[in-house]
């Protein structure tokens, strides 16, 4: 995947977030947008079968327009919290009609987030950098 600053739901056919360290989740509140802080992985790098590393970058993603939060996750593991998919679908005009919905779920190797959303941006706040884990360690809330 080529690195650029800023994706959207424009390019969600294009990302997968398989794998991708969650940090922490900001809940909607009067801005209607949920954020998640999470270590983006931009390529994979293999050596016949096995994973060699990652190119990895702290990203913040956030939904735009979030109603219909619905949260189910159970921390009986321990460990890092990681993204095992985002899907959406149900695609269908806003109340105003001057938005498109969709209906994402986020499912993590805890549970799953629902809801509904008008899109998504993600920034990655710096460049990806080779990483031999998935993970790039540091502990930072995203505000």
């Amino acid at each position: 995947m080529t690195f650029r600053n800023v994706w959207t739901d424009a390019d969600f056919a294009e990302m997968g977030w398989h794998d991708a360290v969650v940090y922490s989740m900001t809940f909607p509140q009067a801005d209607f947008v949920i954020r998640f802080d999470v270590d983006y992985i931009f390529q994979w790098h293999w050596t016949d079968k096995n994973i060699r590393g990652w190119d990895v970058a702290p990203c913040t993603l956030e939904f735009l327009n979030v109603s219909n939060l619905q949260v189910a996750l159970d921390w009986q593991m321990q460990g890092d919290t990681s993204i095992q998919d985002i899907t959406r679908q149900n695609s269908r005009p806003s109340p105003n009609g001057k938005f498109t919905l969709w209906d994402y779920r986020v499912e993590l190797d805890v549970g799953n987030i629902g809801f509904s959303a008008t899109g998504f941006t993600q920034t990655a706040r710096t460049p990806p950098t080779f990483s031999t884990s998935r993970s790039l360690g540091r502990r930072l809330i995203v505000k």
